[in-house]
């Protein structure tokens, strides 16, 4: 009897628990976060960050163009060893309905936010069996329902025109749990939020949570009135003083960020979601807290960036998909080559020097491996307009480019 009893109490107040939870009303609406943490302080912010989210925060969306416009300009090509070959359909433009620039910048941006992306492979294909497009997709939008069943936008897809290009791997994590703006969703919805408080305080000029106290004695019905009349002048002239009395006097429950130490907390969100797109702090103008970086010259800066995280992370992973689509063997055959070598030449008179060196300049003591025609074809420069390499007089410039 006492048994059942205590199931009884038991199973009543599991009813009044679950009606206690649906009635409370649903944290951080007002950001757009997923609720529903394991731990206390991940019941603020989403599971999952939304790409638009992430996109609103000034870091992110630095870090994302920055990636994607400096890969987009490589110099993209198609070699066998170290021959440089005619460039081919796929490598000229892998998507037809768009540019090949604008085609990288999407698969880089993709890349960024979600840690790779999916290249689905068209119907069609060209004389040699190559697809005519490869269309970047981005992993949310594919839904694997078991390893022979894949839906694309909720449409039935064959598996096998799927290619998954990654950015990084994991031993364990799944490609969902693995988005970059999953892993970062408390530094980015940090930073989001705090954009937002920081938008209110400078438009409110304060402390946005503001409050009004007295010692007299109020009835509800008294502090709504009181309330009612104190926004109802602040909305009509923000910039009119308020005339308190009875010993009212207004306070603050909010952050100063005119206080010190405020803005070198929100400098700190910035760095460290920098740190997780690869991008060096001070090319989206946050401070880093590796000190004061400074580069010898501009070569120096952009070698770290392209041997980091532009070639390892970006340009190699799409020029191994994309020889992977080309006929024969991707190894020793043809292959598609992202050079970003431009990224890491200095100024003029570095390059100047540099190109002497190569000519077998310095006072001939050192030995030439360059010819001046390959130098000339470095700098994208026509034939020499005396002499060709048969020692005949070359076109003019005017009929090289008229072509």
């Amino acid at each position: 009897m006492g048994k059942r009893k205590r199931d009884k109490r038991l199973a009543g107040l599991a009813d009044a628990a679950v009606t206690l939870a649906s009635s409370e009303p649903e944290i951080a609406s007002r950001h757009g976060f997923d609720t529903g943490g394991l731990l206390g302080h991940e019941s603020t912010y989403s599971v999952n960050v939304t790409e638009q989210v992430s996109m609103a925060v000034d870091v992110v969306f630095a870090c994302v163009r920055l990636l994607q416009a400096a890969v987009a300009d490589a110099d993209v090509g198609e070699f066998r060893d170290t021959e440089r070959l005619p460039d081919s359909r796929l490598t000229r433009k892998p998507m037809q309905s768009m540019t090949r620039r604008s085609w990288i910048k999407l698969c880089v941006a993709t890349m960024a936010l979600y840690n790779g992306v999916y290249l689905v492979r068209s119907t069609l294909r060209d004389s040699e069996g190559v697809p005519m497009s490869l269309v970047p997709v981005a992993p949310t939008r594919v839904q694997w329902e078991n390893a022979t069943t894949v839906r694309l936008d909720a449409e039935r897809i064959d598996p096998d025109r799927l290619v998954w290009v990654p950015r990084m791997h994991f031993p364990t994590l799944t490609r969902e749990l693995a988005y970059t703006i999953r892993l970062a969703r408390e530094s980015i919805a940090s930073s989001w939020s705090a954009d937002s408080y920081r938008s209110d305080f400078w438009s409110k000029g304060g402390v946005p949570p503001w409050y009004v106290s007295t010692d007299q004695a109020l009835t509800n019905d008294d502090a709504d009135s009181i309330k009612a009349r104190i926004k109802s002048v602040r909305s009509a002239d923000p910039g009119d003083p308020l005339v308190l009395g009875k010993g009212a006097k207004p306070g603050t429950v909010g952050a100063d960020l005119a206080a010190e130490g405020a803005s070198e907390a929100l400098s700190r969100l910035g760095t460290s979601i920098a740190r997780y797109f690869g991008v060096h702090a001070y090319l989206v103008n946050v401070k880093t807290e590796a000190g004061n970086l400074i580069y010898q010259n501009a070569a120096a800066a952009g070698l770290d960036l392209v041997r980091f995280t532009l070639q390892p992370d970006y340009a190699g992973p799409l020029s191994d998909a994309l020889s992977e689509e080309l006929p024969g063997d991707a190894i020793f055959g043809r292959r598609v080559i992202f050079d970003l070598r431009h990224l890491t030449r200095g100024t003029i008179l570095e390059e100047a020097q540099a190109y002497q060196i190569a000519l077998g300049g310095m006072g001939g003591t050192a030995r030439a491996w360059m010819t001046v025609e390959e130098v000339r074809a470095d700098l994208h420069m026509p034939m020499d307009p005396v002499l060709n390499e048969d020692g005949a007089r070359a076109p003019a410039m005017e009929a090289i480019s008229n072509g």
